[in-house]
């Protein structure tokens, strides 16, 4: 399996990402995964929010914290460079957090940021500073 983020969002702020993944490259429709081709990079798309039941009730309700209610979209890639740069545009101007499964879950924004200073940033080595 390749490595996996979560895109934790609320509602109205989850359609929005949906509709851009479906826009920024061919994408066609898997039965466990969906398939997003964008150059040199393929994706994997699970909006069945089914994810969401590997998080404990601790984590759970950390976020509805911060955001609210929210959905989830799993992103299979398979480098960094590549999701990077599908995040910036469909994370761009809207709420959520990020799960890296390294480390605790990003703001939109924090991420976003945190790519403008660092445009090489690996959230995989990030974890132990």
């Amino acid at each position: 399996m390749r490595p996996t983020i979560v895109l934790l969002s609320p509602p109205g702020d989850h359609q929005r990402i949906l509709a851009r993944l479906q826009q920024v490259g061919a994408y066609s429709e898997g039965e466990t995964f969906d398939r997003l081709d964008r150059g040199e990079c393929r994706f994997g798309v699970d909006a069945s929010g089914d994810v969401l039941d590997e998080f404990d009730e601790e984590e759970v309700g950390e976020i509805r914290q911060k955001i609210g209610e929210f959905q989830a979209i799993t992103l299979e890639y398979s480098g960094v460079s590549c999701i990077r740069d599908l995040l910036g545009e469909v994370i761009d101007g809207l709420s959520g957090m990020l799960d890296t499964n390294y480390g605790e879950p990003i703001e939109y924004r924090e991420v976003l940021a945190r790519f403008r200073r660092e445009p090489l940033w690996d959230w995989r080595f990030a974890a132990g500073e």
